[in-house]
């Protein structure tokens, strides 16, 4: 895992278009910093396919690929097949079968990557990540989805005191946290402990997303 997340925090800048054209441009804009993780969200991958992981891992050499594929069954095949395409890192459903989550990871490790478990909707996060560490996982993705951030019911920045009892029960987890981050919510996020921090619309809706990126990585320490 060290090869891939060598330094946090990261940003990641998840591109939930369904245009490949305007994903490509949102992606050319971002693509500042080796710190920038670049997401085929899943509304991209649902739209164009997997060949929207591998335009972006060919465009961006130099940068993590995220798959985000929310992977429930098949899990080798699936993690093959974005890890194959250029992808670093795919996620997988936390609420999926353990088996699942096993035959991922392991695939993801003989092909160099990494499986991020994704946590959206469990109800119990913390003991769930607790399992997972001991299926071999090693990034867990904390995650307030668009739904759920309807109604300001919750969002990325409510994780911070999980984030922090994450890391005191885990210290050798790695911790994502994606829903509606602002830049000056990135800060505290990565203070917490986040190693990868999730930006989204802010950026993506920006008409500046290379400034708007900035604004992220300023916040996070990072020069562009």
């Amino acid at each position: 895992m060290d090869l891939i997340l060598r330094d946090p925090p990261y940003l990641q800048v998840a591109i939930d278009v369904i245009d490949l054209s305007k994903a490509v441009k949102i992606a050319n804009a971002v693509a500042i910093s080796e710190k920038v993780i670049i997401e085929a969200g899943t509304p991209l991958i649902k739209s164009v396919g997997i060949d929207s992981v591998r335009i972006f891992s060919q465009m961006f050499p130099n940068n993590i690929i995220f798959a985000d594929m929310k992977t429930m069954d098949v899990g080798a095949l699936e993690v093959e097949m974005a890890l194959s395409a250029g992808a670093k890192i795919v996620s997988v459903l936390g609420a999926a079968d353990e088996q699942t989550i096993i035959e991922s990871s392991k695939k993801a490790k003989e092909l160099g990557g990494e499986v991020q478990v994704d946590m959206i909707s469990v109800l119990d996060p913390l003991n769930r990540a607790k399992k997972v560490r001991e299926l071999g996982v090693n990034i867990v993705g904390l995650h307030a989805g668009i739904d759920q951030q309807l109604g300001k019911r919750l969002r990325g920045v409510d994780f911070i005191p999980l984030v922090k009892e994450l890391k005191k029960e885990i210290d050798d987890i790695k911790i994502s946290v994606a829903g509606g981050i602002k830049p000056d919510e990135a800060k505290k996020l990565a203070e917490a402990g986040t190693d990868i921090i999730v930006a989204g619309s802010f950026i993506t809706n920006s008409k500046e997303p290379r400034e708007a990126t900035k604004l992220f990585l300023k916040e996070l320490g990072i020069n562009p």
